[in-house]
């Protein structure tokens, strides 16, 4: 229905994660229905009557449930009443819930006023920085990447957020195990040093333990697990159906694997990003590429789709990517040309 549509748009936009594309969606059906505006106009005045300090806490409790869950408004009962005035009175009545439930979630969540998530990290393409948590555990948060947390950790748990790739080095603490939650999977510690990369466009989601111990769930079969020793890489691939294409039918689902290590140095491939590196080992064209779009901040265009398929193992320092791509084509020649910002490659 385009009530259900419009509530989920709005809910988005109070949370502050709607994309260009859903706000325009949600502005051409505020503009098109004379009572979604009404209701949008009711709630956004509403809204502007909060002090700025209850708002934001508002806000952070809307955002931090919006990463869990849809929203889900009931549906009313059927009243004798005119089509227009009980459309109507539904609408009001779904906006209340909406205002509701954001302020019960700000008075009753874990996330409330003691715990409110209130820190957010963001790394542009061809950036990295360093951040540390409430606990003082040290994240090296990679690249086009975002993790959020508490600025807290009063509770029974440490939980963080990650949309990306970083590297934890977490306190011990057994009373308060640490979890990080991704799109697939939730990483239990108690106190460790590993690598989580879980970007939103990638196919997989990798675990590189280098020391102490963790645990993987997976959030659509919660009861399983898979722990983690030191020197040991989980893959998962998200897509748990049966794979469209020949590469894909030889990744396994879930794969248990060593860490890679190169040269003299024992350089472990995962956490080369933490030392200005770029590492990688029998790795497909098309997975450098990506590399090099969050380190460089370009756009790499395939113009041969074989090219895609060519495999180079390396590591690689200050090099710039001119000078990168010169060395890879020495082992397989390929063409390639770099106008500002885009790099189109070619056999």
């Amino acid at each position: 229905m385009a009530e259900d549509i419009f509530f989920k748009l709005l809910s988005r936009q109070l949370a502050g994660e709607a994309t260009e594309k859903e706000l325009q969606q949600l502005k051409k059906m505020i503009d098109a229905d004379p009572e979604l505006k009404k209701v949008y106009l009711s709630f956004h005045a509403t809204e502007s009557e909060i002090s700025e300090e209850e708002l934001s806490k508002a806000e952070q409790a809307f955002a931090l449930h919006s990463l869990k869950m849809h929203l889900h408004v009931p549906a009313a009962p059927a009243r004798h009443l005119g089509k227009g005035k009980n459309r109507q009175r539904i609408l009001l009545a779904s906006a209340a819930l909406l205002l509701i439930f954001t302020i019960f979630m700000l008075l009753f969540s874990p996330f409330g006023s003691n715990t409110a998530l209130k820190s957010q990290v963001v790394t542009k393409k061809g950036s990295k920085t360093m951040v540390k948590l409430p606990d003082g555990s040290s994240v090296w948060v990679n690249a086009d990447s975002r993790l959020q947390y508490a600025d807290n950790f009063k509770g029974k748990l440490r939980e963080v957020w990650l949309d990306g790739e970083a590297f934890f080095d977490v306190k011990k603490d057994p009373a308060h195990p640490f979890i990080i939650h991704t799109d697939k999977i939730n990483i239990k510690v108690l106190g460790t040093a590993f690598n989580v990369k879980s970007y939103p466009k990638d196919q997989v989601i990798e675990t590189s333990l280098i020391r102490g111990r963790i645990e993987v769930s997976f959030n659509d079969r919660p009861s399983e697990n898979i722990i983690l020793r030191p020197n040991e890489k989980l893959t998962v691939r998200k897509d748990q159906s049966e794979p469209d294409n020949a590469e894909a039918e030889n990744t396994p689902k879930i794969k248990l694997d060593n860490l890679l290590r190169l040269n003299a140095q024992n350089q472990v491939v995962e956490t080369a990003w933490m030392d200005n590196k770029i590492a990688f080992s029998n790795c497909p064209m098309s997975d450098i590429a990506v590399m090099l779009e969050r380190r460089f901040d370009i756009n790499v265009e395939f113009k041969d789709q074989e090219v895609m398929k060519y495999r180079y193992t390396g590591i690689f320092n200050d090099e710039s990517i001119n000078d990168i791509l010169k060395i890879m084509k020495i082992t397989k020649p390929f063409n390639y040309k770099l106008n500002g910002k885009k790099l189109t490659i070619t056999n």
